[in-house]
């Protein structure tokens, strides 16, 4: 059997949740059926560096704007010289470029994979979106928030969209116990209580409400602390307000981290406070497979993956004092924490894994590999 060739379109390959789900795509799918290649469009970044590593094709080109229709031809181009049978894209960037190149190099099956409701958009996005729409295969979708975006704003037909919710490595994710060597690293005496979150430092991620949660927090239990992972445009203006809270003593920026995992483990209590949009949270789903309860907030598609009062409890966005309430709560019941992220831990195993998402992937592009096959067989 020919090895199908899919080739994945991004704008880039930094360290961030849609990344490491094209990542997990390109490793994960069987190197027996599969020939999969990462193009990053405009520029690399750490999960490229790391996939290349691992010996899956990257390619890096350099295109940063999609309005010069000679980006266009060149992208064309070289997917006419690729020849794949599938081109996936990501993100509203390469899925423009990516889909108007791919439909001219007249590549068979065309998929755009859209990973947050984007309620940014201004109408020329949208309608751009809904022209695209039209010869692109499947809309992928990675939660129902995201699919019910797509069909009611932008007014992408039925049929077209799919969920596959995002998935999270089993063997990199799961209960550990709370590692002493970071304790140590960070300084965190082995009696604080450890409140964390994960993601890049930008805006829609909502940070500044944890910060001011974590004042309040502290003065009902002064043993909290806080911890910041990642990194991003944010970074600076974040430590500024954390000094003018002065609250540098009980929150920590640990920058980008690669032993998530280990750093999960010394957490009581995980945190997304996004503040505008979320497709469905890859760190929420992290958290889970680690056993963590999680707080966040109650938009895009994180009452997908954390159940109300069950798993962890839901805020309003921008509501530094409900944040601060829900935390406190888990702080002070620790068996109710406990409970909670066992029952995390459930449903992640149920929804959320890495094989799963695989194998539903799998599934399509076999599904269109399949139909294509019978298209050819009768015009034979």
């Amino acid at each position: 059997v020919k090895k199908l060739t899919v080739i994945h379109l991004v704008e880039d390959m930094k360290t961030g949740g849609a990344e490491r789900v094209i990542a997990d795509i390109a490793e994960g799918l069987d190197s027996e059926k599969y020939d999969v290649r990462v193009w990053c469009i405009a520029r690399g970044g750490n999960t490229a560096d790391e996939l290349a590593e691992k010996g899956i094709e990257v390619k890096i080109l350099g295109i940063s704007s999609y309005h010069n229709p000679l980006k266009i031809l060149r992208l064309k181009r070289l997917l006419t010289e690729a020849g794949p049978d599938i081109v996936h894209t990501h993100g509203y960037f390469a899925s423009v470029i990516g889909r108007l190149s791919a439909k001219k190099a007249g590549i068979p099956v065309i998929f755009a994979h859209v990973h947050s409701t984007y309620w940014d958009y201004k109408k020329r996005h949208i309608l751009m979106e809904r022209k695209l729409s039209r010869f692109t295969h499947k809309i992928i979708c990675c939660s129902r928030a995201v699919e019910n975006f797509v069909k009611d704003i932008e007014k992408v037909g039925d049929g077209k969209t799919l969920v596959i919710y995002n998935g999270v490595d089993e063997e990199r994710f799961y209960p550990m116990e709370d590692a002493p060597s970071i304790r140590t690293e960070l300084g965190i005496d082995e009696k604080a209580l450890v409140v964390g979150t994960v993601s890049s430092l930008t805006p829609h991620k909502g940070h500044e409400y944890l910060i001011q949660a974590a004042s309040l927090v502290k003065e009902e239990l002064p043993s909290a602390k806080f911890l910041i992972v990642g990194d991003g445009p944010l970074r600076t203006e974040l430590e500024d307000q954390v000094k003018n809270f002065n609250a540098h003593p009980f929150i920590m920026f640990t920058g980008t981290r690669k032993d998530v995992p280990k750093i999960l483990s010394v957490m009581e209590v995980f945190v997304l406070p996004s503040s505008s949009r979320e497709g469905l949270g890859i760190a929420i789903i992290e958290a889970m497979a680690a056993e963590k309860p999680v707080v966040a907030t109650d938009i895009g598609g994180i009452p997908e993956a954390v159940k109300k009062g069950e798993t962890g409890f839901l805020v309003s966005p921008g509501d530094p004092g409900a944040l601060a309430k829900a935390i406190i709560e888990l702080l002070q019941n620790p068996e109710k924490a406990k409970e909670m992220g066992k029952k995390g831990r459930a449903r992640f195993k149920e929804k959320f894994t890495r094989k799963k998402m695989l194998s539903e992937t799998d599934a399509l592009y076999q599904s269109f590999a399949s139909q294509r096959k019978a298209k050819s067989d009768e015009t034979a």
